[in-house]
């Protein structure tokens, strides 16, 4: 293998690891054999050190890690409930950004950029982003909170009432944009909340809630699997 791909691969392993196994590691790679599934497994390896690492190589210059496994301890309603909601915030005013500068750019003299004229080629594309972007910010900080109780072992409580939480926004959430109707807004652009999206929207509030917290809870859902699994055997 090439030597600069096997210092990368060898990268992906949490410090603690490398500081262990990092050398021997790095050359066993450059003296085996290449390839994109040998690089695939070595990285998903990685990867699953990062998530279930080896007890007892826990680094003393690690302090970051102790410090969030101790406020875990002592605050988890913070992290698994204040953390994830703050962090979707942070996603849905990125996401007005987003909007706001495509609008500015490719729709200039529309009212709102929601159906205010056809849209074609990298217009269209960076529009989408933004859609798919606003759309996949409560999954996205689902899987932030998924991984944490992973690597936390907290209990179930604390990250499904995380989960809940951030499928409950991304379903009540609606971004309205418009320079007439909405002429105080930030950048003319607001985000409202239904404060119970399946009685306002019927079936489909119910159903984008559903499948929101369906998507965020399936990485923790594979660990819990995985755990069951190796105290089985």
């Amino acid at each position: 293998m090439n030597p600069r791909l096997a210092r990368l691969l060898t990268r992906v392993y949490p410090r603690s690891w490398r500081e262990r196994y990092g050398a021997e590691f790095e050359e066993l790679l450059e003296t085996g054999q290449g390839g994109f599934c040998a690089a695939a497994n070595v990285a998903w390896s990685g990867l699953r050190e990062r998530i279930f690492p080896t007890p007892g190589l826990t680094s003393a210059r690690d302090t970051g890690s102790g410090r969030l496994h101790s406020l875990c301890a002592r605050a988890p309603w913070a992290i698994f409930s204040l953390a994830p909601v703050s962090l979707l915030a942070g996603c849905y005013i990125a996401a007005c950004l987003i909007l706001r500068i495509g609008w500015t750019i490719f729709l200039p003299g529309s009212d709102t950029p929601f159906g205010g004229g056809p849209v074609h080629g990298l217009a269209n594309l960076y529009f989408q982003f933004g859609k798919y972007f606003y759309g996949s910010a409560p999954i996205l900080v689902g899987w932030v909170v998924a991984v944490l109780a992973v690597r936390q072992r907290a209990r179930v409580i604390w990250p499904s009432t995380g989960f809940v939480l951030v499928a409950w926004i991304g379903a009540a959430a609606r971004i309205r944009a418009s320079r007439t109707e909405i002429p105080q807004g930030l950048w003319h652009i607001r985000i409202d909340f239904v404060i119970w999206p399946w009685a306002q929207n019927g079936h489909d509030g119910f159903l984008y809630a559903l499948v929101i917290l369906s998507l965020a809870v399936l990485p923790y859902l594979f660990w819990r699997i995985h755990i069951a699994r190796t105290m089985s055997f």
